[in-house]
């Protein structure tokens, strides 16, 4: 979200306004919202240093007029599926609407869903738990914030503050802090079905195969338009085209993707429309295209089927059905995807794992962590106890090797080698003059690589582009000779090394 006002505000707030006891007031907020940030942590994934730091900043420390008269932390604007309270205030433009909540409880809540309904940050969910610097880069990276600062701005607050240790909170040690018995079992969360639950799903099939007498593929994890185009040697704009998208996306694994035009009839002749399904939903389920749903339903362009409708696949329909927009199902699926965000628990508890590896970096082997570090509870304040490192026994040094040489036994005096040494030193030979040296093949020139193009399409960002190489932002802008982040449509970039 673009809001450099409402963060210079915050900014000015936190370091200017309260110089004589700006560290105190930071103290009593992570005092107060911590264990929010921990619980939210454990429920979603966002690590608690990142929420934290983030609701310092943008609510210059509870004390901005977003956060007192809305109790707005985050800066979340209204955006287009917000059902909610509204508080208009000034940022990037003028009267601009920011969502207002009842409590912090809630916009500590609605934060996290924030983040996890949004495919732009959905990279940053990869990361480990404790790789706070990889979030901050991330968020600044996916546009959170336009202060080109805000990614230094949010480490320094997590390293002074030490709000990394809140990373590393186990499940019992939250227990501790909730004042839980250890015994006592968490309430487990109430998952809510997924975007395409109410739609019977197709069995996937390897390769191309048929549905509805149509060519289709079931994706895998990470497919795009542009990937699935280059594998069956068509068109990314025709990918679009026959899934009736309007831009890059990527796709859900195992979601059918067609690859050729759908039909103007299915093999089903009727379906009851669900609360979230659309037009185009029925028309990826059943094989039959749009147009043709809407011709035989007597539906507009902009008009979808109101939720217990029924939809015709084969006959014309007599009457018109009742109608929503689309802006109505996009609000209900958001609603309850922010719902199902804020509650669902992740499948493991966070760990702490070696020290993280940088932004974007492609994955990597980790040592084994060490030990969560102890925390105990002392009053209103959290004390982390760090285990004691005992000095490891030094290594007995390797004794030296003899330098001295077997004598050579007089019968076979023609080559004499040298031991190999027992760290896989090369073996020397030595060759006696009347013994010809044998011939050794020159080793043969590496093949030169190929260098690997992407095409810009509409929805792509370097760092998305960068994310599908297995790059970082920084050495795609390197490989291309790059000195700004501005990409145009049909642009080549190199992405192989």
């Amino acid at each position: 979200m673009k809001h450099t006002s409402l963060f210079l505000l915050a900014f000015f707030i936190t370091f200017a306004g309260f110089s004589q006891n700006g560290s105190s007031l930071k103290q009593a907020y992570v005092e107060k919202y911590k264990l929010m940030a921990i619980e939210n942590m454990h429920r979603t994934g966002v690590p608690a240093s990142i929420t934290l730091a983030q609701g310092l900043l943008e609510s210059g420390v509870g004390q901005s007029p977003l956060a007192i008269e809305a109790n707005n932390h985050f800066g979340i604007k209204c955006h287009k599926e917000w059902t909610g309270p509204t508080f208009t205030m000034d940022d990037d433009e003028k009267d601009e609407c920011f969502r207002k909540y009842p409590s912090a409880l809630d916009s500590y809540l609605d934060h996290a869903a924030f983040l996890k309904s949004r495919p732009r940050y959905a990279e940053l969910f990869k990361l480990e738990i404790t790789d706070y610097k990889g979030w901050a880069h991330g968020l600044k990276a996916a546009g959170y914030a336009t202060n080109p600062n805000y990614a230094p701005l949010l480490i320094k607050q997590i390293e002074e503050l030490g709000l990394a240790d809140y990373d590393r909170v186990n499940p019992t040690q939250l227990a501790a802090l909730q004042g839980k018995k250890k015994d006592e079992k968490p309430v487990e969360a109430v998952e809510t079905p997924s975007a395409q639950a109410s739609i019977a799903q197709i069995p996937c099939q390897e390769g191309v195969f048929k549905y509805n007498k149509v060519k289709v593929v079931c994706a895998k994890a990470g497919d795009s338009p542009l990937s699935i185009a280059e594998t069956y040697g068509l068109y990314p704009y025709q990918i679009l085209k026959f899934n009736d998208l309007a831009e890059e996306v990527r796709f859900r694994e195992g979601e059918l993707v067609y690859i050729e035009a759908k039909r103007k009839r299915a093999e089903v002749a009727q379906h009851v429309v669900g609360e979230y399904e659309s037009v185009r939903d029925l028309s990826q389920r059943y094989g039959i295209s749009t147009s043709a749903i809407r011709r035989k339903n007597q539906l507009r362009a902009a008009e979808e089927f109101a939720a217990g409708e029924t939809a015709y696949f084969v006959q014309k329909r007599a009457d018109k059905p009742k109608v929503r927009s689309l802006a109505e199902i996009e609000t209900l699926r958001s609603e309850r995807d922010r719902k199902e965000a804020a509650m669902k628990k992740p499948a493991t508890p966070p760990v702490v794992k070696s020290k993280s590896a940088p932004a974007y970096a492609a994955p990597v082997e980790k040592a084994t962590p060490k030990p969560n570090a102890a925390v105990a509870e002392m009053g209103n304040s959290l004390e982390i106890k760090q285990p004691e490192v005992k000095e490891a026994a030094p290594k007995p040094t390797k004794a030296a090797e003899p330098t001295t040489k077997p004598t050579p036994e007089p019968t076979k005096p023609a080559v004499t080698s040298t031991p190999a040494s027992s760290k896989g030193d090369s073996v020397g030979e030595k060759v006696s003059s009347d013994t010809q040296p044998t011939k050794v093949d020159a080793p043969k020139a590496p093949a030169s690589k190929e260098v690997k193009k992407h095409t810009v399409v509409k929805g792509d960002t370097l760092f998305n582009i960068s994310r599908r190489y297995g790059l970082t932002v920084a050495e795609l802008k390197e490989l291309n000779k790059m000195q700004t982040n501005d990409i145009s449509l049909g642009m080549e970039l190199i992405v192989s090394k």
